[in-house]
């Protein structure tokens, strides 16, 4: 969706998805997993994650709750995590308006079910019983992870998967992947993810391709788990922990390895088969950090939100299509990092990168279009009370102009 603001990008957005009541139940809680680490247009568009909520709670008898969630490098509360209290010197190529624990306070006062979570790192070890294996953990004992032990690169590796207290509703507790938990048992809601990663470099010293690539959907999974810097106090930048490598540790402690990247997305491909796959993917990418995550004259203002329902598809796409553009080394048609990276996550049954194989659907704000799709859309959303009279005589106005 290009040439729109955040607000009229999401709500396209959802209304070429189908709507969120496709994904969403009346009941279930949401988690929008987002990238909370880096200042500016290296965290998630706030704006964006406003669009996304919004419609969210349009859905008609929606009893559910909203949870902004991520889990910074070492889980703390340092001066990482710029999203939630970003002060307005942060916010440049971003929603100026509020940061995250602002917006979710904005909900509150309007009695919307809305807060932030900082996943928080457990420094109690279980030692896996072999490998492969999880360490399941029960949310009677209150918040933990369940951990999932493989062999990655032929390193030890590790990913986990948070179970949480919901701050909404006292005695709940959120399992990523097992759903609902209260009064000593589950309850049958469903927790769906909803992952909204940002669109940037990951080269820090800017302009050109890093060990990583691009930071996008796939790379988000990487603040989905537990990324300790040492056992567990800081000790280096290995992320080993009792032995065990990170996600991060996976391409990060292998730069010069050629297969680091591919390993990186093996590891988040297996995250999604073994722990949880999100309902949906949506790359809030109003700006796009060509030069790196964090510099705000190394951005371009791209004003496109692109969604799929696999990030391995979604990177491909936002890499060839917006950035790669404005970072020609991220363009993952070239044999990159961005692609190994992508296609290690596609070897693990996610998405494809074949062209003759998807379809990239399009609505662009200064030249729109509309199909007759569109049109039968707009009519079931009137019907549903979630479009107005007007909202479907101006799609057909569009429709027959497209004609």
């Amino acid at each position: 969706m290009l040439n729109g603001d955040c607000f009229q990008n999401t709500a396209k957005l959802w209304d070429l998805a189908n709507g969120p009541a496709h994904y969403i139940g009346v009941d279930d809680v949401i988690v929008i997993k987002a990238n909370a680490q880096w200042p500016n247009q290296g965290y998630t568009h706030t704006g964006c994650i406003k669009g996304i909520i919004d419609k969210i709670f349009a859905i008609p008898g929606f009893a559910g709750e909203i949870l902004i969630c991520d889990n910074t490098q070492g889980g703390g509360n340092g001066p990482g995590s710029y999203a939630f209290n970003a002060p307005a010197s942060n916010r440049v190529n971003n929603w100026p308006d509020k940061n995250w624990n602002e917006l979710a306070a904005d909900y509150q006062a309007q009695g919307k079910p809305v807060a932030v979570v900082q996943w928080q790192n457990d420094i109690n070890w279980r030692e896996p019983a072999a490998v492969p294996s999880y360490s399941f953990w029960n949310p009677a004992s209150g918040p933990g992870w369940t951990r999932y032990f493989l062999t990655a690169g032929g390193r030890p590796t590790y990913i986990s998967s948070p179970i949480f207290a919901s701050p909404m509703t006292p005695g709940r507790m959120i399992d990523m992947q097992n759903g609902v938990w209260e009064n000593g048992a589950y309850t049958g809601r469903k927790v769906k993810a909803i992952f909204m990663p940002t669109l940037n470099n990951h080269d820090y010293n800017g302009g050109s391709e890093d060990y990583a690539g691009v930071t996008s959907a796939v790379k988000s999974f990487f603040g989905a788990t537990e990324i300790f810097h040492g056992s567990p106090v800081y000790i280096s930048d290995d992320y080993v922990w009792n032995g065990y490598y990170s996600i991060h540790s996976t391409s990060y402690t292998q730069t010069q390895d050629p297969n680091a990247a591919f390993i990186a997305g093996q590891v988040v491909g297996t995250f999604i088969n073994k722990l949880y796959s999100p309902i949906l993917y949506v790359t809030a990418a109003m700006y796009s950090g060509w030069f790196n995550r964090t510099a705000t004259n190394g951005a371009a203002l791209t004003k496109t939100v692109l969604a799929c329902e696999n990030p391995a598809t979604l990177d491909y796409i936002s890499c060839r299509d917006v950035i790669g553009p404005f970072a020609p080394w991220l363009n993952p048609d070239l044999q990159n990092n961005t692609r190994r990276q992508i296609l290690g996550c596609n070897s693990q049954g996610i998405g494809t990168i074949d062209p003759t194989q998807l379809e990239v659907i399009t609505y662009d704000f200064q030249h729109p279009t509309a199909s007759r799709l569109d049109v039968e859309r707009k009519i079931r959303d009137y019907k549903q009370g979630t479009a107005t009279q007007q909202d479907v005589k101006d799609l057909i106005n569009v429709y027959m102009q497209s004609e």
